[in-house]
């Protein structure tokens, strides 16, 4: 199993963040207790839920403002999925690997099964329903994830294409908001807001921090 720093180092590389910056991310969710302990130093390991954290918490970093803030991890992890236009907590109707993901699960969810799906080659079949061997780059799938602010929300997309072609011959998206008390989602309709941040990563990253928890390419 991986360790905390060997996620620090695949996220730092992915996104072109300062390790010193990453590393910090990972010991504020650990004193807010998003990630457990389990070990010191190299001894420690990691789950794909503690590699989604950290994504999450890493790309959440305002473009100004305070970077090092748990409410800026908090307020993108605890998304819940939307269908849009009806605005219904759902899940993923097409994937097989993450439709028995819960209605209304979190982007922390998502991000975690999705990881895991990579490592084992199981998150979506080609043209011709094989999947990927494992450890073997998917490249008939692209994944973007999209998180907006300052309203926060994110989108996850999960495209399939054929060799010969880059356009996607399969896709589905799902959209993730914030709920209200009752669970309602919260989606916002007013038309005068016009203007978003986007920060995105995709594919590349998820699949670098699958790798981690491949164990056939670790014993290699």
């Amino acid at each position: 199993m991986p360790t905390p720093a060997d996620i620090i180092d695949v996220i730092s590389t992915r996104l072109s963040f300062p390790k010193k910056t990453v590393a910090q991310q990972d010991r504020l969710l650990v004193i807010n207790g998003q990630r457990k302990i389990s070990g010191r130093g190299r001894s420690a390991m990691a789950s794909p839920r503690d590699a989604a954290a950290l994504l999450i918490a890493v790309a959440a970093t305002p473009i100004s403002g305070p970077a090092i803030n748990i409410a800026n991890y908090q307020s993108y992890a605890n998304l819940h999925a939307v269908h849009l236009p009806q605005g219904k907590l759902e899940s993923w109707r097409n994937i097989v690997s993450l439709r028995d993901l819960p209605d209304g699960h979190t982007l922390l969810e998502a991000l975690s099964r999705i990881i895991t799906c990579l490592s084992k080659g199981a998150l979506l079949a080609d043209g011709n329903g094989l999947m990927t061997p494992q450890r073997e780059y998917p490249h008939h799938i692209n994944v973007h994830v999209d998180l907006y602010a300052p309203v926060s929300r994110a989108t996850v997309t999960i495209e399939r294409t054929t060799e010969n072609s880059s356009e996607p011959e399969f896709a589905e998206a799902l959209h993730y908001f914030r709920t209200i008390d009752d669970g309602e989602p919260i989606v916002p309709l007013d038309v005068q807001i016009d203007f978003a941040q986007t920060r995105s990563f995709g594919i590349r990253t998820l699949w670098s921090l699958a790798q981690l928890f491949d164990v056939g390419a670790q014993s290699k």
